[in-house]
Protein backbone atom coordinates (compact mmCIF):
# COMPACT_ATOMS: atom_id res chain seq x y z
CA UNK A 1 0.00 0.00 0.00
CA UNK A 2 1.36 3.58 -0.99
CA UNK A 3 0.93 5.56 2.35
CA UNK A 4 1.85 9.38 2.33
CA UNK A 5 4.49 9.72 4.97
CA UNK A 6 2.66 10.99 7.37
CA UNK A 7 -0.01 8.33 7.21
CA UNK A 8 2.17 5.27 7.65
CA UNK A 9 1.23 2.37 9.43
CA UNK A 10 2.89 -0.85 10.47
CA UNK A 11 1.49 -4.04 8.78
CA UNK A 12 -2.77 -5.29 8.08
CA UNK A 13 -4.09 -7.04 11.24
CA UNK A 14 -5.21 -10.00 9.18
CA UNK A 15 -6.40 -12.39 11.89
CA UNK A 16 -7.78 -9.99 14.52
CA UNK A 17 -9.68 -8.35 12.74
CA UNK A 18 -11.56 -10.97 11.11
CA UNK A 19 -11.75 -12.47 14.67
CA UNK A 20 -12.24 -9.91 16.71
CA UNK A 21 -13.59 -7.33 15.59
CA UNK A 22 -13.43 -4.66 18.23
CA UNK A 23 -10.56 -6.90 20.56
CA UNK A 24 -13.88 -7.44 22.28
CA UNK A 25 -14.62 -11.13 23.96
CA UNK A 26 -17.38 -13.42 23.25
CA UNK A 27 -19.26 -11.73 26.12
CA UNK A 28 -19.15 -8.52 24.91
CA UNK A 29 -19.73 -9.82 21.53
CA UNK A 30 -22.55 -11.37 22.74
CA UNK A 31 -23.84 -8.48 24.23
CA UNK A 32 -23.38 -5.79 21.46
CA UNK A 33 -25.14 -8.46 19.32
CA UNK A 34 -28.31 -8.55 21.25
CA UNK A 35 -28.77 -4.92 21.79
CA UNK A 36 -27.86 -4.50 17.82
CA UNK A 37 -31.15 -6.84 17.40
CA UNK A 38 -33.26 -4.97 19.99
CA UNK A 39 -32.23 -2.23 17.97
CA UNK A 40 -33.27 -3.79 14.41
CA UNK A 41 -36.75 -5.00 16.05
CA UNK A 42 -37.41 -1.07 17.13
CA UNK A 43 -36.59 0.38 14.20
CA UNK A 44 -38.75 -2.23 12.02
CA UNK A 45 -41.82 -0.82 14.49
CA UNK A 46 -41.08 2.71 14.05
CA UNK A 47 -40.76 1.91 9.88
CA UNK A 48 -44.60 0.49 10.45
CA UNK A 49 -46.20 3.42 11.66
CA UNK A 50 -48.81 4.98 8.74
CA UNK A 51 -47.70 8.61 10.62
CA UNK A 52 -44.46 8.40 8.35
CA UNK A 53 -43.28 10.66 5.96
CA UNK A 54 -42.07 9.08 2.99
CA UNK A 55 -38.61 10.43 3.84
CA UNK A 56 -38.60 9.93 7.35
CA UNK A 57 -39.03 6.21 6.39
CA UNK A 58 -36.26 6.12 3.88
CA UNK A 59 -33.99 7.18 6.72
CA UNK A 60 -35.44 4.50 8.95
CA UNK A 61 -34.57 1.82 6.37
CA UNK A 62 -30.75 3.48 6.52
CA UNK A 63 -30.99 2.76 10.18
CA UNK A 64 -31.93 -0.71 9.99
CA UNK A 65 -29.42 -1.56 6.39
CA UNK A 66 -26.83 -0.17 9.41
CA UNK A 67 -27.60 -2.67 11.88
CA UNK A 68 -27.75 -5.30 9.54
CA UNK A 69 -24.47 -4.36 8.74
CA UNK A 70 -23.28 -3.93 12.20
CA UNK A 71 -24.38 -7.57 13.20
CA UNK A 72 -22.55 -9.10 10.59
CA UNK A 73 -19.43 -7.44 11.69
CA UNK A 74 -20.41 -8.43 15.56
CA UNK A 75 -20.53 -11.77 13.56
CA UNK A 76 -16.57 -11.67 12.50
CA UNK A 77 -16.71 -14.63 10.25
CA UNK A 78 -15.96 -13.76 6.95
CA UNK A 79 -18.51 -15.28 3.70
CA UNK A 80 -17.57 -14.97 0.53
CA UNK A 81 -20.78 -14.52 -1.62
CA UNK A 82 -22.17 -12.37 -4.89
CA UNK A 83 -22.12 -9.16 -3.76
CA UNK A 84 -23.88 -6.78 -5.83
CA UNK A 85 -21.29 -3.98 -5.44
CA UNK A 86 -23.06 -0.81 -7.03
CA UNK A 87 -26.22 -1.73 -4.41
CA UNK A 88 -23.78 -1.52 -1.09
CA UNK A 89 -22.08 1.51 -2.90
CA UNK A 90 -25.37 2.95 -3.01
CA UNK A 91 -26.09 2.12 0.41
CA UNK A 92 -22.91 3.60 2.18
CA UNK A 93 -23.61 6.92 -0.23
CA UNK A 94 -26.75 7.30 0.92
CA UNK A 95 -26.19 6.99 4.70
CA UNK A 96 -23.80 9.87 4.55
CA UNK A 97 -25.93 11.88 2.47
CA UNK A 98 -28.55 11.32 4.42
CA UNK A 99 -26.56 12.66 7.49
CA UNK A 100 -25.45 15.95 5.12
CA UNK A 101 -22.49 14.76 3.54
CA UNK A 102 -21.51 15.74 0.26
CA UNK A 103 -21.28 12.38 -0.87
CA UNK A 104 -22.42 11.03 -4.55
CA UNK A 105 -22.16 7.75 -6.40
CA UNK A 106 -21.07 8.21 -9.99
CA UNK A 107 -23.83 6.43 -12.58
CA UNK A 108 -22.52 3.13 -13.91
CA UNK A 109 -23.75 -0.66 -14.81
CA UNK A 110 -24.60 -3.05 -12.37
CA UNK A 111 -21.80 -4.24 -10.60
CA UNK A 112 -21.19 -8.12 -9.20
CA UNK A 113 -18.35 -9.43 -7.34
CA UNK A 114 -17.28 -12.69 -5.09
CA UNK A 115 -16.21 -11.11 -1.81
CA UNK A 116 -17.02 -10.63 1.26
CA UNK A 117 -20.15 -7.57 1.58
CA UNK A 118 -18.97 -6.92 5.34
CA UNK A 119 -15.68 -6.06 4.22
CA UNK A 120 -16.03 -4.11 1.18
CA UNK A 121 -18.95 -2.60 3.65
CA UNK A 122 -16.20 -1.26 6.36
CA UNK A 123 -13.77 -0.70 3.53
CA UNK A 124 -16.10 1.47 1.38
CA UNK A 125 -17.17 3.23 5.03
CA UNK A 126 -14.20 4.39 6.27
CA UNK A 127 -12.66 5.70 3.52
CA UNK A 128 -16.02 8.04 2.78
CA UNK A 129 -15.82 9.07 6.62
CA UNK A 130 -12.62 10.01 5.81
CA UNK A 131 -13.19 12.02 2.69
CA UNK A 132 -16.12 13.69 4.50
CA UNK A 133 -13.92 14.71 7.43
CA UNK A 134 -11.35 16.36 4.68
CA UNK A 135 -13.60 18.64 3.38
CA UNK A 136 -15.35 19.15 0.05
CA UNK A 137 -17.00 16.98 -1.81
CA UNK A 138 -16.63 13.34 -2.08
CA UNK A 139 -17.47 10.61 -5.14
CA UNK A 140 -17.51 7.23 -5.08
CA UNK A 141 -16.93 5.17 -7.93
CA UNK A 142 -16.54 1.57 -9.71
CA UNK A 143 -13.49 2.00 -12.06
CA UNK A 144 -12.63 -1.33 -12.65
CA UNK A 145 -14.46 -4.78 -12.34
CA UNK A 146 -11.60 -7.47 -13.37
CA UNK A 147 -10.34 -6.57 -10.45
CA UNK A 148 -12.83 -4.72 -8.68
CA UNK A 149 -11.59 -1.65 -8.55
CA UNK A 150 -13.78 1.15 -6.01
CA UNK A 151 -12.33 4.87 -6.30
CA UNK A 152 -13.61 7.05 -3.48
CA UNK A 153 -12.02 10.81 -4.18
CA UNK A 154 -12.33 14.00 -2.25
CA UNK A 155 -11.92 17.52 -2.91
CA UNK A 156 -9.99 18.47 0.64
CA UNK A 157 -7.03 19.66 1.06
CA UNK A 158 -4.94 16.87 0.77
CA UNK A 159 -3.23 14.23 3.35
CA UNK A 160 -1.36 16.79 6.41
CA UNK A 161 -2.85 19.82 5.14
CA UNK A 162 -6.33 19.17 6.79
CA UNK A 163 -7.35 19.55 10.38
CA UNK A 164 -6.07 16.35 12.55
CA UNK A 165 -8.39 13.39 13.20
CA UNK A 166 -9.11 9.71 12.86
CA UNK A 167 -7.85 9.21 9.09
CA UNK A 168 -4.76 7.26 10.37
CA UNK A 169 -6.61 4.57 12.11
CA UNK A 170 -9.44 4.75 9.74
CA UNK A 171 -6.79 3.77 6.55
CA UNK A 172 -5.01 1.33 8.53
CA UNK A 173 -8.09 -0.36 9.24
CA UNK A 174 -8.92 -0.55 5.72
CA UNK A 175 -5.25 -1.71 4.54
CA UNK A 176 -5.96 -4.74 6.92
CA UNK A 177 -9.17 -5.64 5.64
CA UNK A 178 -7.99 -5.48 1.86
CA UNK A 179 -4.94 -7.42 2.61
CA UNK A 180 -7.02 -9.83 4.79
CA UNK A 181 -9.10 -10.69 1.66
CA UNK A 182 -6.15 -10.59 -1.11
CA UNK A 183 -6.20 -7.04 -2.49
CA UNK A 184 -4.12 -3.86 -2.79
CA UNK A 185 -5.07 0.01 -1.52
CA UNK A 186 -3.54 3.22 -3.77
CA UNK A 187 -3.54 6.70 -2.55
CA UNK A 188 -2.69 9.60 -4.82
CA UNK A 189 -2.93 13.21 -4.83
CA UNK A 190 -5.83 14.50 -7.12
CA UNK A 191 -5.06 17.66 -8.61
CA UNK A 192 -5.03 20.44 -7.99
CA UNK A 193 -6.73 19.55 -4.43
CA UNK A 194 -7.92 16.49 -3.03
CA UNK A 195 -6.65 13.12 -2.91
CA UNK A 196 -7.93 9.80 -4.82
CA UNK A 197 -8.06 6.31 -2.85
CA UNK A 198 -8.32 3.32 -4.95
CA UNK A 199 -8.76 -0.60 -3.62
CA UNK A 200 -8.64 -3.43 -6.04
CA UNK A 201 -9.81 -6.48 -4.55
CA UNK A 202 -7.88 -9.86 -5.78
CA UNK A 203 -4.94 -8.80 -6.46
CA UNK A 204 -1.30 -9.08 -5.73
CA UNK A 205 0.46 -5.92 -4.63
CA UNK A 206 3.28 -5.65 -6.97
CA UNK A 207 7.27 -5.33 -6.10
CA UNK A 208 8.68 -2.37 -6.00
CA UNK A 209 9.64 -0.46 -9.14
CA UNK A 210 6.98 -2.19 -11.33
CA UNK A 211 4.04 0.14 -13.02
CA UNK A 212 1.51 0.58 -10.82
CA UNK A 213 -1.56 -2.21 -11.60
CA UNK A 214 -4.17 0.60 -10.81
Amino acid sequence: MDWPQDRRIGPGRRSTDQVRPFGADDDVLHDIGHELATLALLAESVRGAAELSEPTRTRVALIESQVARLVDLVRGTPVASSVDVRALLGQVVAVAAAAGAPVELEPGGQVSAELDAAVLWRVVSNLVANAVRAGGEVRVAVVGTDPLVVEVADSGPGFGSGPPGRAGRGLGIVDGLVRSVGGVVRITPRLPVGTRIRVAFGVVEPPEGTPEAI
